[in-house]
């Protein structure tokens, strides 16, 4: 497990909307996890253990595809064959109880919360705010262009799987400049899938964080 990251968030908003790796470039190796924005500005990314969610806005519609053959202005990613479960029986009601529910969770695992961290969420009940980039204007991109490309949708009540990294350290780079926390999700009927802006779940939710391996143990 090692977080890595191609391009910067801070880059886009700067107006470098090119793609900046290719995602079947990194599928070829197994256990990939990985989300960004679409080149472009259209669309969102995400993968989920090698399985591509590129979600993008037909007709004011989501519409999911889950092929590779699609770059990223930016990419964040990890390659993970282990995780370690939690379940947590209180409700999580936002960002702030989700980011501590995960440091809590990394460190009762053995995990430095002072270096990058990817982790999975799954929920059997949850409510979704969320946005999918669809950049069509053309101009130069701006932070306010960036914001208008935003379509915004919202589920309720519905399971989900949540991708997220953490990072106190990366604010612009592949979080946003107000967050430690990037987070994709999917539905697991295949609707959706983008970009989550605000999120709360009932209890039940599991945490996941990469689990160390004997093999990098040893090596420790």
């Amino acid at each position: 497990m090692n977080v890595r990251w191609v391009g910067a968030q801070r880059d886009v908003l700067g107006g470098d909307v090119e793609g900046k790796i290719d995602l079947s470039s990194l599928t070829q190796r197994p256990h990939l996890y990985a989300l960004g924005p679409r080149a472009g500005v259209s669309g969102e990314i995400t993968v989920f253990d090698g399985e591509p969610w590129v979600a993008r806005v037909v007709d004011r519609q989501i519409h999911v595809t889950a092929d590779a053959d699609h770059a990223a202005c930016f990419l964040v990613y990890d390659h993970v064959n282990l995780w370690r479960d939690h379940v947590e029986d209180k409700p999580i009601e936002d960002e702030h109880a989700l980011q501590a529910a995960v440091l809590r969770v990394a460190g009762a695992a053995g995990l430095d919360a002072d270096v990058p961290l990817v982790f999975l969420m799954r929920s059997p009940v949850a409510t979704v705010t969320f946005h999918v980039l669809d950049k069509r204007d053309g101009l130069p991109h701006t932070p306010e262009r960036h914001e208008r490309a935003k379509v915004r949708f919202e589920i309720e009540r519905q399971p989900v799987e949540v991708l997220g990294f953490y990072s106190g350290r990366h604010r612009g780079i592949f979080t946003p400049k107000d967050s430690d926390l990037h987070m994709h999700f999917r539905t697991l009927d295949g609707r959706a899938s983008g970009h989550v802006e605000r999120i709360a779940v009932e209890p039940g939710a599991v945490i996941a964080v990469p689990g160390i391996s004997v093999s990098e143990e040893t090596n420790r």
